[in-house]
């Protein structure tokens, strides 16, 4: 009997000091990941970005800052295009940003076009705010079947649509549309994936004078390779990165049938969860076909420019320095 308690308290102590080290273990591999791969300064910016020298004649592509998520706002005199619409609770407000970067004290506050690329909430997000703030003339989405107990805010937005009578238009591929002096073509989706509504995502081509910038939406590696497949002409000066830099989309067979200059990454935080992107696989393949890219978390939001005589104006990026 005596032996028995002997082992058997032996036996409780190596449990004790196995469990320690686990939990020890555990926790040095996590305070290792967070090291290497988390922002250890969310929100705070790593570097500084200056917005190209713009003229009244030139066409603005601005890639806002809303997170993990999509917002492009396109400006031209008086035209205004706006493809996806960020995260609700995003730290920058749509409405906000283009009352005072793009309207102003100006009585115009007409959007000509408002593109959905997939009914998401990081895309949909604050489209019922900017319906309600700005006149909207015509919306596009894709199809694709979605479960609105899931998706309420979804939901909204087709019942603020409704009460505006704005007319739900589908896009599919090979649409074209001519507004003032921008040209956007629908790429896609080819064809309906009813499994993964990011494979419904509306993939786009905005052209202006001899410059090119394609918005993919979250479209993942299915309908890239649809994409290919189609034949269709996807090259482009500026490319949006699906996904937010998920390894899930960028394969290299698409980013080489692009072939773009220039790539934007629109990522950060998501509903408070540290941001992991973009990927490593994706920037890997990036830097292998020397597209230079730029990350909405890292620098904030991103302005492109084009001249009415073609030039691309691009901004510029420096580190932050610390103070001497």
């Amino acid at each position: 009997m005596k032996k028995n308690k002997i082992l058997n308290f032996i036996f409780r102590k190596s449990i004790n000091k196995f469990s320690t080290f686990t939990i020890f273990a555990i926790l040095v591999a996590i305070a290792l990941f967070w090291i290497s791969f988390v922002d250890k300064e969310p929100g705070k910016k790593k570097y500084e970005i200056a917005s190209p020298s713009v003229t009244n004649t030139d066409l603005l592509i601005d890639f806002l800052d809303v997170g993990k998520a999509d917002c492009a706002v396109i400006h031209d005199k008086d035209i205004i295009i706006i493809i996806d619409g960020g995260l609700k609770n995003s730290e920058l407000s749509v409405v906000g940003y283009m009352k005072d970067n793009l309207f102003g004290d100006s009585k115009n506050r007409n959007i000509n076009l408002m593109i959905l690329t997939h009914p998401h909430a990081d895309h949909y997000g604050q489209l019922v705010s900017i319906l309600k703030n700005f006149k909207v003339y015509r919306f596009g989405t894709s199809q694709s079947r979605v479960d609105m107990l899931d998706h309420k805010g979804y939901e909204k937005l087709l019942e603020e649509l409704k009460s505006q009578k704005i007319k739900i238009e589908i896009l599919k591929a090979g649409q074209v549309f001519n507004i003032g002096r921008v040209k956007i073509e629908i790429l896609g989706p080819i064809k309906e994936d009813t499994k993964n509504i990011n494979n419904n995502s509306v993939v786009l081509k905005l052209s202006f004078k001899n410059k090119k910038f394609l918005f993919t939406g979250d479209a993942e590696k299915a309908e890239e390779k649809d994409l290919i497949d189609s034949g269709q002409d996807l090259s482009a000066d500026v490319i949006k990165i699906g996904h937010h830099g998920s390894k899930t989309s960028s394969t290299l067979p698409f980013l080489k049938k692009v072939n773009p200059k220039y790539a934007v990454i629109s990522a950060g935080n998501h509903y408070n969860k540290i941001s992991i992107y973009p990927q490593k696989e994706v920037s890997d393949r990036l830097n292998l076909l020397g597209i230079k890219y730029f990350v909405t978390k890292d620098v904030g939001t991103i302005r492109f420019a084009v001249s009415q005589e073609g030039e691309l104006k691009i901004p510029e990026v420096s580190e932050f320095r610390e103070a001497a």
